[in-house]
């Protein structure tokens, strides 16, 4: 046997087997686009993070996690049992904690050695048992483990299922009793041992020497030789979590407050606690068990629900649970995994918080955000009864409250209207806390549990949704706009539009910066669904009114204002939490949400950005939405609010013009509230000429980049940019601009654009400009003959070497235009339509032939091609070139999209006019 050891380092796991347990999402299952810039954040496309609790060090252990709480699963040889996370709270003493607004029902605190215990050192995250020939192996990885010796770990075997058997007292007694016990394995980090009851004699106690505590997995591997313990058929078994006492070698038990060394938490209904924080095999907790709304007083509860009771009983059987070596030896594979229905799930987060958990976060006192630090993080996920995974499905972020946490919605009759009955998977974050308003650690939560989603489920990426209810509220009022290419609809229950309260014109109550009414613009392909309460004392309804119907006379404009699709519901009577007492019902959310189409490239777009609204170290930069990214600002000094640079851009190579905006106003009820409506609704989107062109305005901004390919716009054909601008700015534009390509402002040529990997970039000028941006390269003009005979008589002559060949330059599919002018405009131009371009037998030239001269505004004949260079030859009879005059002029041929220039000097010879 070996000597026990504590590995810190993975290194040391020589010949360790590791699973991938979060691999990259499924294909499709998030979302893509072609080019530019992708939707959202970063971390919702990040590869799985390194995980070391999921992971399988010890060659005993195969099997991938359940990473679903409340589960179970024979997998080939090996048990495993996956439990809730951060549900460690022990007794409940003071009967208090059973709803919605509490993290807990236990009351068990730890010692306020934070460094030794973390907070959160006995919550039990997963138990295995894989069996051998020689031996059992067993392996219990908790959410925090910061020393070794901090937990202690039993697990007590009924072997015969009878409780009048065995010993009733462990030998390191926890302070409740274990009736039934006949068998027990007890480990501690630094030790471990196995105590047989047997029904003559006193108990026996072997140490385990075989020992692994690996501190960076928070794993503890006891390997017990079947000459010690060899269970076979069903045995019964219990098993439960408690911090060690280095003292005694047993259990710490909590007194009435915590010291550094002691747990705290004695109650009047628990007086005596005793030292047990977690127990496993807790299938019944109410938490995972709602299915069928309304039944949110039972269902939105926390997972330690029925556990904390059985504590303060002092009943840890309660949760005895029969475990089958038998299937174990033979190698059966099922799980209790539900395809369907309700999930908690975990995954490992990419943030390095440390471990542990801290301040215990009870209304309304939710102590520093942050409050659950582990790599772990818990959600909840709905699957429709309709899911498959073969038939990818939309996803609808449902994010809670303030004060609430990822069970808000569990037996809510919303699950079923805005998931069930729209075949939508539902999922709802921790947050990290239950007061992170979608900020910092928050948001990324968010994106993380998405991501997870993704990597594990079948989904619709351009069928994706938000809702949610108060804080959630302000969730789906934020990440929509600040990630408005992610999303297809949004639907606000009671929701604040900034954290904490608004009531115009003083700013939010946790400042300004988290208005998202300044960044509202970016609202513009997002319908809106928003339900406010007629009397809500925590989210006052002149901010939620100022959000949609505007208040114009203190410069806020909400959805009304600016065109854009919502629906603005007053419920009445309401307070802030009737809704959710009656179920958060609200039946017209079906109908509203649909399948949340997701349209990535829209015709038009506007987007605000407001920096202080990222958190650039986590990677949380709102800069880009569909085809427009790296917005940066001009001036990024902040006033009474902070900073912001807005975009504006209207692609017209769609032939859409912007729908019209009509207002409405309805009313209706959703026992026992009635409502009034306000609404606005667009009718189809007109048609415009469809053009290679942008318009654009700019405010109080130094750059931006656009992609071409994804606003449909033809860099290799003349593309017209119609700007307004209030101060200089540079544009990068994405895409395959020719070499010949020329700027050209308000008519005058600029010059060449500056070429960037992908694309140029344009220098735009504040104020009004129309900037085209063509091929206008030089060509060789031989020779030019006008014969001046009168008006209607007049002839031309041209020849020039054109500095292209026939395939790059369209030929043949291209028009050529010819133009002449001079200070005094224009004095001619005609067009041959490139189907009157006939092509000869090899290809190399194409010739036009019109004797009469009406076909091609009085050219009678133009040749263009060459085997070995590209020689343009034009005439024309009975002209009016009455404007040409002796001196400079300028020559253009437009081939396609094409443009070549030549400026000269005209020479009056008798009736001709020549170059050169």
């Amino acid at each position: 046997m070996r000597e026990k050891r504590v590995y810190r380092q993975r290194a040391l796991w020589a010949g360790a087997v590791v699973l991938a347990v979060a691999g990259a999402a499924r294909a499709g299952s998030l979302p893509s686009v072609s080019s530019g810039a992708r939707p959202g954040p970063d971390v919702l496309y990040a590869p799985a993070p390194a995980a070391p609790q999921l992971e399988n060090r010890n060659p005993r252990f195969t099997a991938p996690p359940l990473l679903v709480s409340g589960q179970e699963a024979y997998v080939a040889g090996e048990y495993l049992y996956q439990d809730f996370l951060y549900d460690d709270y022990g007794s409940d003493t003071d009967g208090q904690g059973a709803n919605g607004l509490s993290p807990r029902v236990g009351d068990i605190t730890y010692p306020t050695n934070t460094a030794r215990y973390g907070g959160n050192a006995a919550d039990l995250v997963e138990l295995r048992i894989a069996v051998a020939p020689d031996s059992v192996a067993y392996r219990i990885t908790l959410n925090t483990l910061l020393e070794a010796d901090s937990t202690i770990v039993v697990i007590a075997f009924d072997t015969d299922h009878n409780a009048a058997t065995g010993a009733l007292t462990l030998p390191r007694d926890p302070g409740a009793p274990f009736p039934g016990t006949d068998e027990a394995i007890t480990v501690w980090g630094t030790g471990a041992e196995h105590t047989r009851f047997p029904v003559v004699g006193l108990p026996v106690t072997t140490p385990l020497t075989d020992l692994i505590t690996d501190l960076e997995a928070n794993q503890i591997t006891v390997i017990v030789p079947r000459t010690i313990s060899n269970p076979s058929g069903t045995w019964r078994a219990t098993v439960a979590a408690g911090l060690y006492d280095p003292m005694t070698g047993g259990w710490l038990r909590p007194q009435q407050s915590a010291s550094a060394t002691m747990p705290g938490g004695a109650g009047l209904l628990d007086p005596t606690p005793c030292g047990i924080f977690n127990l496993a095999f807790r299938f019944g907790e109410a938490v995972m068990h709602c299915q069928n709304p309304p039944d949110t007083i039972h269902c939105d509860v926390p997972p330690d629900t029925k556990q904390a009771v059985s504590i303060r009983n002092k009943t840890p059987t309660d949760f005895a649970h029969d475990i089958d070596f038998d299937k174990l030896d033979l190698g059966v594979t099922e799980s209790t995994v539900p395809a369907t229905g309700l999930q908690i799930r975990l995954f490992p987060s990419r943030l390095d918080l440390g471990e542990g958990r801290g301040d215990i976060p009870q209304e309304p006192d939710f102590g520093t955000f942050p409050q659950y630090h582990g790599q772990l993080q818990p959600y909840s996920l709905y699957i429709p009864s309709t899911y498959s995974p073969g038939t990818p499905a939309g996803l609808t972020l449902n994010l809670h409250s303030l004060g609430e946490h990822y069970w808000q919605y569990h037996g809510a009759t919303i699950v079923q209207q805005i998931g069930e009955a729209r075949g939508n998977l539902v999922a709802t974050a921790l947050g990290r806390g239950p007061d992170g308003w979608c900020l910092h650690e928050a948001e990324y939560d968010a994106f993380e549990m998405w991501n997870d989603v993704a990597a594990h489920f079948n989904l619709d990426a351009d069928r994706m949704a938000s809702s949610g209810y108060s804080m959630g509220g302000y969730c789906t009022y934020r990440l929509p706009t600040l990630y408005p290419d992610l999303f297809g609809k949004a639907f606000t229950q009671v929701g604040p539009p900034g954290d904490g309260i608004w009531v115009p014109p003083a700013p939010p109550t946790a400042g300004i910066e988290t208005l998202t009414n300044l960044w509202l613009e970016n609202a513009r392909n997002i319908p809106y669904l928003n339900v406010a309460a007629s009397s809500d004392e925590l989210v006052p309804i002149a901010g939620p009114r100022a959000q949609n119907l505007g208040a114009p006379e203190q410069g806020i404009r909400g959805f009304d204002q600016l065109g854009y699709r919502f629906r603005f519901l007053v419920f009445s009577p309401s307070d802030h939490l009737a809704q959710a007492i009656n179920g958060y019902n609200y039946p017209f959310s079906t109908g509203f949400l649909d399948t949340a189409s997701v349209d990535r490239n829209p015709p038009h777009v506007t987007f605000a950005s407001v920096p202080a609204s990222d958190d650039a170290s986590r990677g949380l930069v709102h800069d880009h939405a569909y085809w427009v990214s790296e917005v940066r600002l001009k001036s990024t000094a902040g006033g009474s609010t902070p900073a912001k640079g807005v975009i504006d851009a209207l692609s017209h190579a769609f032939g859409m013009g912007d729908p019209p905006s009509t207002p409405g106003t309805t009313a209706g009820s959703v026992p026992p509230f009635t409502y009034t409506e306000a609404n606005r609704t667009w009718g189809a989107a007109p048609a415009i000429p469809a053009e290679n062109r942008v318009d654009l305005t700019l405010r109080n901004l130094a750059s931006a980049r656009l992609d071409m390919a994804r606003a449909s716009l033809d860099p290799a054909h003349a593309l017209t940019l119609a700007v307004d601008a209030d101060t200089d700015a540079v544009l990068e534009l994405d895409g395959g601009f020719p070499a010949c390509s020329r700027v050209v402002r308000d008519g005058t040529v600029v010059g060449p654009p500056l070429t960037v990997p992908g694309g140029i970039l344009l220098d735009v000028a504040a104020g009004t400009h129309t900037y085209v941006i063509a091929c206008t390269s030089a060509f060789d003009l031989r020779r030019l003959v006008l014969t001046r005979r009168g008006p209607g008589s007049d002839r031309l002559m041209l020849r020039a070497f054109m500095p292209s060949t026939l395939a790059a330059l369209g030929l043949p599919g291209a028009d050529v235009t010819v133009k002449l002018g001079n200070s005094g405009g224009s004095f001619f131009m005609a067009t041959v339509p490139a189907a009157r371009l006939v092509p000869n037998a090899a290809g190399t030239m194409l010739r036009f032939r019109d004797p009469s001269g009406t076909l091609a505004g009085g050219i009678t004949g133009l040749s263009i091609g060459g085997r070995r260079q590209v020689t343009l030859r034009v005439r024309g009879d009975n002209l009016n070139l009455a404007g040409a005059a002796p001196g400079a002029f300028d020559a253009e041929v437009d081939v396609g999209s094409f443009e070549f220039t030549r400026a000269g000097n005209l020479r009056a010879r008798g009736t001709r006019l020549v170059f050169p």
